[in-house]
């Protein structure tokens, strides 16, 4: 660690916000405990507001600090980092909505007619049934396959970004989704819990 990095480390609770992300950006972890502790709770309280689903709030503020780490190098310099941290977690609820909607699809493709727009409370009962279903359709399947289907359909990663984290061939991710796709949708067909 060079010395201005443990100079940094030491007085880290005094650099600004800008310092901090500069750190990060070169590639020091221990900033990014400072930045956490400053801003999780202003970004979690954004969150429980803008979240669809509250019980998604906490990995979602973990996530947009994970992702900060990663887009520290494009912060402006300004004097307070919640509003990049923001945007980070903004960006990732839309990713989350693409994601659902993505799923959401599949299942009506295989399962369901589409829904009205209003649907009726009869219906309403069935959209969750219908969402349990493919929540333990997705539960069911083999560890491998169901990390690559989340990994794609859930994060929207790439292929060879999923083969580049798992560590495995970019065939062999391509075969894991058209396994986990093709159990999903029999499953699905047969409408098992």
């Amino acid at each position: 660690m060079s010395t201005l990095a443990t100079k940094r480390l030491s007085n880290a609770a005094a650099l600004s916000d800008a310092e901090l992300l500069l750190a990060i950006a070169e590639g020091e972890l221990g900033p990014l405990g400072i930045l956490f502790d400053r801003y999780h709770e202003p970004l979690r309280q954004f969150l429980l507001r803008a979240a669809p689903n509250v019980a998604d709030v906490d990995d979602l503020v973990q996530e947009t600090f994970l992702t900060a780490t990663r887009a520290a190098a494009s912060f402006d310099g300004r004097a307070s980092a919640l509003p990049f941290l923001m945007g980070i977690a903004t960006q990732l609820l839309r990713r989350r909505k693409r994601t659902f909607a993505r799923l959401r699809a599949l299942y009506d493709a295989f399962c369901a007619a589409p829904t009205a727009s209003r649907p009726s409370p009869e219906e309403r009962v069935n959209q969750a049934q219908e969402e349990a279903l493919l929540q333990a359709a997705i539960a069911r399947l083999s560890d491998e396959r169901r990390i690559v289907l989340v990994m794609v359909e859930y994060n929207g990663m790439s292929g060879p970004e999923v083969a580049q984290i798992l560590g495995t061939p970019v065939g062999t991710v391509w075969r894991r989704l058209h396994e986990a796709r093709a159990e999903l949708r029999r499953t699905l067909q047969r409408g098992e819990r």
